[in-house]
Parts: structure tokens; sequence; C-alpha cells
């Protein structure tokens, strides 16, 4: 979408003009299996560049354009850690971003060569063929994002799962994800264009300004796929009303894949509630699991399947224990209360792929066990340029150890979060996603204006609930939702703060670890609601950033 009017391009065009990206890349300097950061938006320039690098055996790196942070500071700071990790000589960037990329590069002591799209003479291109087909930079919730090394083999793999998974045939979807995560990146443009099926991009602020546009060409019958996180699906159920799906037909729409993050059954009923009377069929639901360290998907809902919930015993948890199920559901358009209480199922590996659910001494665990997912399979990553992850993610012995926490019921897999963004509590593990849930279902507020964090401070338990808009007589609500997880044994803190202050990840989610940190520095402003908090915050470590410490590795968060 060229700002309010779509222009066409034929697979054949696209393919002329990628190779003549490549002829001029060529001719500029830029040689086989070199690093080439791409700060473009999404459109035909970044297509041709993006399969030009490809052509020439480059490798191409997606970058956040700096709109997607939340300050210019911020973004140099991720520019200055992804320059020094990849040591550029060459990047690619539009007019617009050109200063900004310079800028972080500079920081890095790296001297690198900023081209503008440009074209040469398709006969010329040297093909080549490299080893990486992208290196996929994570989202940097410590400040220091992870280049993913993702070669062609383990790109070809997770393309060929999706496409069998989701069955895609001719007709393809309307992406506004960002194309710098691995969503937008693999689902939201590889996966179809490699199909060269009908496609179309919009780019995300396109998307927020005309939710009922984007949603529109869906309800005209032309495409089937959608890519999704929570944040989507929340948009449009309140941007859109049913006057405005009049005359639409969602009869086309085979498949709604949701699973950037922990996801929302909420969410998904009120989305699949909206577009139902004009023809959209819930079971096209499906949730799943990936991470950019598996190039994207690992497990999904399969198709034609109607998507299983079950509720669960106790909000804490601890690795090896034994998962209560109290009930079981199936996802549809009917609202759940309690939404924390309830995990969907983010379905079964994909074909090709080993999951398992291993405890802390890292062996595999039976269903209805909760422990940490492990993944094995030929798109699993090669490993990382530069440093390996800060996060949690890692590779032990051929396997990859997500940081992710979860269990097996009936063979479906269910994601309950990031085992560095819990707090211990009598030995036992309060997932802050499970309280954020909760949250927004009684508050009403917007996944990106709330985030909970927390730790120790003084030897006591804390959590820390940052909103980002007027809470009213809402901090006894906010309290008592806390209390409802972790009795009253944990401090809880309340900050009303500007809106920016709680920092993001390029993808969206809350930088939990850094909010915390910030906390710990006395660095957040607002208005304290309840008790403000002690004087002293002498206590930094999470029990978990202890423990990985205690086994050599680095503090755990995302």
């Amino acid at each position: 979408m060229d700002g309010r009017e779509w222009s066409r391009h034929t697979y054949e065009d696209l393919a002329e003009r990628a190779l003549r990206a490549g002829a001029a890349l060529a001719d500029a300097g830029v040689r086989r299996d070199e690093v080439v950061p791409l700060v473009l938006p999404s459109g035909p320039d970044f297509v041709a560049c993006f399969f030009g690098l490809l052509a020439i055996g480059a490798t191409p790196s997606v970058l956040p354009l700096p709109a997607a942070l939340q300050d210019a500071a911020g973004y140099e700071t991720q520019i200055r850690a992804i320059a020094a990790a990849v040591r550029p000589r060459f990047a690619i960037a539009s007019d617009d971003h050109r200063d900004a990329l310079l800028a972080g590069v500079h920081q890095a002591g790296q001297q690198t060569t900023v081209l503008a799209p440009s074209y040469g003479d398709a006969g010329t291109v040297p093909r080549a063929h490299g080893e990486l087909a992208v290196l996929q930079f994570t989202s940097g919730s410590l400040g220091r994002p992870q280049g993913v090394r993702i070669t062609v083999d383990n790109l070809a793999a997770n393309l060929r799962m999706i496409q069998r998974w989701l069955g895609i045939t001719e007709r393809g979807g309307v992406s506004w994800l960002p194309l710098y995560h691995d969503m937008g990146l693999i689902g939201g443009l590889l996966t179809l264009v490699t199909l060269q099926t009908e496609h179309a991009m919009m780019r995300p602020e396109q998307f927020v300004r005309d939710t009922r546009g984007w949603l529109a060409e869906y309800g005209h019958g032309r495409y089937a796929q959608i890519f999704m996180p929570n944040f989507g699906f929340e948009r449009v159920v309140d941007r859109v009303t049913p006057d405005d799906l009049v005359g639409l037909d969602f009869s086309g729409v085979t498949s709604v894949v949701s699973g950037a993050e922990r996801i929302n059954p909420a969410a998904l009923a009120r989305f699949a509630a909206l577009l139902q009377p004009h023809g959209f069929d819930s079971g096209a639901l499906t949730p799943a699991y990936g991470l950019a360290e598996g190039t994207l998907a690992v497990t999904g809902v399969p198709r034609h399947e109607r998507v299983r919930m079950v509720r669960t015993n106790a909000p804490g948890r601890s690795l090896d224990d034994k998962v209560e199920v109290t009930d079981k559901a199936v996802l549809t358009t009917d609202l759940v209360s309690e939404p924390w209480a309830w995990q969907v199922s983010c379905g079964r590996p994909l074909e090709g792929l080993r999951v398992e659910v291993v405890g802390e001494d890292g062996q595999p665990r039976p269903d209805g066990v909760f422990g940490e997912i492990s993944v094995q399979g030929p798109s699993v990553t090669a490993g990382y340029a530069g440093a390996t992850s800060a996060d949690g993610t890692r590779l032990v012995g051929g396997w990859l150890r997500t940081g992710d926490a979860g269990f097996f019921h009936d063979g479906d897999l269910y994601v309950v979060g990031r085992l560095g963004d819990s707090v211990k509590l009598r030995g036992r593990s309060i997932f802050v996603e499970d309280v954020e849930l909760d949250l927004r279902a009684r508050t009403g507020i917007a996944p990106r204006n709330l985030a909970v964090a927390g730790g120790i401070v003084d030897g006591r338990p804390t959590l820390l609930v940052v909103v980002e808009r007027e809470l009213g007589n809402q901090p006894d609500v906010v309290v008592e939702a806390v209390r409802t997880f972790t009795g009253s044994a944990v401090r809880v803190l309340i900050l009303r703060a500007r809106r920016g202050t709680i920092p993001l990840t390029s993808s969206g989610k809350p930088r939990r670890r850094l909010l915390w940190r910030r906390h710990l520095a006395g660095q957040l402003t607002g208005e304290w609601l309840g008790d403000p908090p002690p004087p002293s915050r002498t206590d930094t470590d999470t029990d978990t950033d202890q423990q990985n410490r205690e086994a050599g590795r680095e503090p755990v968060a995302r």
C-alpha cells in the first residue's frame, strides 16, 4: 500500500527488480556472506533489496525503523549494539532513516557505508549461494539484542512446515506486521511470497490508522491467511463496529495465526464474535508457539481442529509440578471469566520438529508436568552472532532450551510464560503474564499501557504494576487482582505514569526486567497509588536471576 492506494506488482516484476537490486549492491562492493542491515519500510524496495542480497549470497538483517522504538536514545542504543555484533561494511536505508542509522553505527565505532535502494542491470548480477538466509535480531529486552543465525536450510525447512501446516494455496493475506520481527518477516512475507500467492502488504502505522480498511480487504473475499499478535485482535475489536462490516464476507479466511506472546482467549473470542455474523468460522482460529531461534513456528493447532483450552489448578507453579486440569473447553466466541486461569492450546509440534518439556535436571517430562520448553529440528538456529543469548534461550546438546515455561496436555503444548518474568513465592513461581491478563480483563487497560514486573526488595517479594492511564477508584481492584495470585505475602506497588514509561521491545512486548531495574534505580516517575515504595532498594535480582547466575547463565528476561 502506497499512501491510501494499492500498487500492484507481479512476481515477474519483483524477480526482475530483485536481480537489479542485487546487481547494484554487488557493484557497490557487497560480497558473499556479508551481513547487510536493512532499515526500510514495508514495500517494493524492501522486497527487492532483501531478495537482491540473497541473490548475490549476502545476508540481510532487518532492523527496526526509528519510529518503532520510543525515543531516539533508545534507538541509537539498539543500533549501536547491533553494529558492534555485526560490524557491517554496508547497510541499506531510506533517506528518512539514514541519519538515525548512522548515529547508532558511529557510536559503535564502525565505519559503515549506507546505501539507498538502487537498481542496476539484472543481466550482470553475480549469482551466489550464501550460508545464512537472514540474521534475525531478537527484541533486545535487556538492551542487548541478539543476532540469531538463520541458515538457508533453517529458513527453507520452516517455510515448508508452515505451508504444509496451514495448507496455503493460491490465496495469501494482508500483512501489516513489522518486517524486523520474525512473525512479520517469516509469517507475514516470506511464507506467502515464496509460494507466489496473491499477497498484500501494509505498514504498521497504516494498520493503526485504518484498521477498518485492513479488515475490509479480507471481507471482500480475496485473502485467507491472518498472522497477528494479541495487540492486533484487540485493535480490531476496539476500532471496528458491526456497522463497519455490513456487506463484507469473511468465509474465505481459513487460518488466523496468533502466537507472538501469551495468547489471550478473550481477545480471540471477541474477534471471532465480531466477524461470525459475516461468515467467519471460529474454527479458523489457529494459535501457535514459536520464537526467532526456531526461525518462526514451532507448534500450531492443526487445520480444521477447534482450539482447546484448559483451566488449571493454581496461579503459582514450579518446574516439575504436576498440573491439575480442573476444566476443559473449546475456544469459541464466548468470553471466559478469569482469563489468566485458562491456558490456550498452542497445538502440536510442526512436522519435522521435536518438542519436549524438561524439568530442573534437563530431562523430558511427561504430559501434565510443568517445565521448560525445549525444541530440536531442522529449523532451529545454527547459533548466535557474537555473544550467546542473554535472555535465557540457549543451545544445549543439540536442543534449543527456550527459557519459556509450559506443559503438554493430551499432546497439545500450553505455554505459560517466560521463566525470567516470574517471581518466586514460597518456592513457587508467580508468572507476571497471568497477573497482566487478569488486570487487563478487570480494568480494560490496553496491553501497551499496563505492565507488571517483580523481584525481591529488602528481602520481601514485590510486584510492581505500572499503568499509563487514569485508574480512578481502581487501585483497590489492582491490589485485589494481585492478591488473587500472591495472597498478602507480596508487597504491591502501583505507579500511574505518563505514556511511554513502559519500555517495549521492538515487537511491542513490555521489557519487564528493564522496567524493574529502572524502578530499583529510582528512575520511574509518576503518581504512586497506595503505599509508596520503600526508600531502600538494595536487592536487584529476581530468584530466577539468582538461579541462573548459580548455573553460570545470564539473568533471564525478554
